[in-house]
């Protein structure tokens, strides 16, 4: 197998070549800002103490002259050992970690060998990353900590804490977190800085904040401030699934009552945060916001005042022409961008799955446009599921969509996740039957074609196959993936055994009884699989047999 199939993103430029290189024995050599970087390769390769020729150096080092955009990279390996050369020091770890991808490509002669290699790589967005902004049980801090790890691994460089149910991000904003939880917050901080991601805290305050009271927001410094001392450099406000217009009479005093006027009181909120909090701490990145008007392309007496209003180097948040959607177009980003008079991020709701959570979405990443010049998209921050571990199949596309934007190809990136992810080849039958994307779309097109045709008269065989492989699904696959998704599993196995019963009575074989048996199992499971693919058939062959 090809080793680039192991590298997810797709590198930019590639090359490699039919000898391998054997680092069955190596030194590693870090230059100044490189440490991140070594740390990723140590666990990967044998080192001994070096006795001459025998050893195979492996060198990572920092070159601002390379001419590659910021997070780029070079490697080589030849005769002469392996070379990392990164633009700057995340450029070198995410070197790292394309090395450390190669390694992982199986060979049946080394123990730790990898092809020779030419490969010249950057990020096409510079915003590549993740919220965790879903309702319904936050993540745990061991998901958290893990995602921090998966994100570097794919070159995803920024992770947003935003989880609607942390009562003290939204509900109870104005109280400081407890010792422990800060302490935890503090811990996900750290292990972001050394896997070279961005750690965004953001606070959501709109459910209940008087804008122009200056107690509130010396309340909203405050509580930065607390999350300032255990680490957080990075900041967001949100203004999302809030009501449209000012409630407090203060505050429609201060902005007025007209449309829109609520934008003001949320740019003032901004404004005062940069200027009172920001900026005397010397922080680095600019502020983002979410605007309660973040979905749709159009301009509004909102967007209006916000444009006008908002400080211009602040970033705002979109989701699309709708909240959760198939595709966004180049010039719904464009579109979007000039409403707001600002710089436009994608809050991508996909996999998100807390509108349904009956439901997972195990695909890939489909309708973003791929052709962005001139667009002014700074990048794409995925909105994940409630399952942290099984929402990085989908996850892993939009990293391979973010770095190398002409080169994604879905279906393509869909393989190289599964394979790379621990226990998700075993379920395969599974995250085929969960691969729809936008929720509202067929759930399987390919097993709906193959019913319709088995109610016409078959062939029946390829259905069949289909429906074993789900009732077959393994039960004991090892590993978070099968941990998370164990109810789909078993929604998808009756859902299979239900098919096949239905099948066998076109055919001719079994009994109406047991067939209305089976399907009255299958849809019992409040997880969904293929609910509106397999009932249907089954009800309409039991209508074949009746009639």
């Amino acid at each position: 197998m090809d080793a680039l199939e192991w590298i997810v993103p797709c590198p930019k430029k590639a090359a490699l070549g039919t000898s391998h290189l054997d680092l069955s024995k190596c030194r590693i050599q870090g230059g100044l800002g490189t440490d991140r970087a070594v740390t990723v390769l140590r666990p990967l390769l044998p080192t001994e103490e070096p006795d001459g020729a025998t050893d195979t150096p492996v060198e990572v080092r920092i070159d601002g002259d390379t001419g590659l955009p910021p997070e780029g990279y070079t490697l080589t390996a030849g005769d002469g050992g392996v070379l990392i050369v990164g633009a700057d020091a995340a450029g070198a770890f995410y070197g790292a970690q394309t090395l450390a991808a190669l390694l992982a490509a199986p060979c049946a002669e080394h123990p730790a060998c990898v092809p020779e290699t030419d490969i010249r790589d950057w990020p096409d967005l510079p915003l590549r990353g993740t919220i965790e902004g879903f309702y319904g049980t936050p993540w745990t801090h061991a998901d958290r900590l893990e995602h921090l790890r998966f994100s570097a691994r794919h070159k995803l460089n920024t992770y947003v804490y935003a989880p609607k149910d942390d009562p003290f991000h939204r509900e109870r904003w104005r109280e400081p977190y407890p010792e422990e939880e800060l302490a935890r917050l503090a811990e996900l901080v750290t292990e972001a800085r050394a896997q070279h991601v961005r750690f965004v805290f953001a606070l959501s305050p709109g459910l209940s904040m008087t804008y122009s009271d200056p107690a509130e927001r010396a309340a909203l410094r405050a509580k930065a401030e607390q999350v300032w001392q255990a680490g957080v450099r990075e900041y967001a406000l949100l203004f999302d699934d809030i009501r449209p217009e000012l409630s407090q009479l203060r505050d429609r005093e201060t902005y007025g009552t007209e449309e829109g006027a609520s934008a003001s009181a949320h740019a003032a909120v901004c404004r005062d945060f940069a200027e009172e909090f920001l900026a005397p701490r010397g922080a680095q990145r600019p502020l983002t916001m979410v605007p309660t008007d973040y979905a749709g392309t159009a301009r509004t007496a909102y967007r209006d005042r916000l444009a006008a209003e908002l400080p211009a180097d602040v970033l705002v948040w979109w989701t699309g022409s709708d909240v959760v959607v198939g595709a966004i177009p180049a010039y719904d980003m464009t579109a979007a961008a000039a409403s707001y008079g600002h710089r436009v991020a994608l809050w991508d709701n996909f996999p998100v799955n807390d509108f349904d959570f009956s439901r997972v979405f195990l695909g890939p990443l489909v309708g973003r446009a791929t052709d962005l010049d001139g667009v002014p998209l700074e990048g794409i921050t995925a909105n994940p599921m409630v399952e942290a571990a099984a929402s990085r199949i989908a996850l892993t596309t939009v990293a391979d969509y973010a770095w190398h934007l002409a080169a994604y190809d879905p279906a393509r990136s869909h393989r190289r996740a599964i394979r790379l992810l621990p226990g998700a080849t075993e379920l395969l039958p599974l995250v085929r039957a969960c691969s729809a994307w936008p929720p509202g779309d067929d759930q399987s097109p390919a097993l709906t074609a193959l019913c319709a045709a088995a109610l016409e008269g078959g062939p029946y065989e390829v259905l069949r196959a289909e429906l074993t492989r789900l009732a077959e699904l393994p039960t004991d696959v090892p590993g978070p993936i099968a941990r998370e998704l164990a109810r789909w599993v078993a929604a998808a196995k009756d859902m299979g055994t239900a098919g096949l019963a239905a099948l066998d009575l076109l055919a001719g074989a079994g009994t109406l009884a047991a067939a209305e048996e089976a399907l009255a199992r299958a849809e019992s499971h409040e997880a969904n699989v293929l609910r509106k693919v397999i009932p249907p058939f089954a009800r309409q062959a039991f209508e074949r047999v009746t009639a």
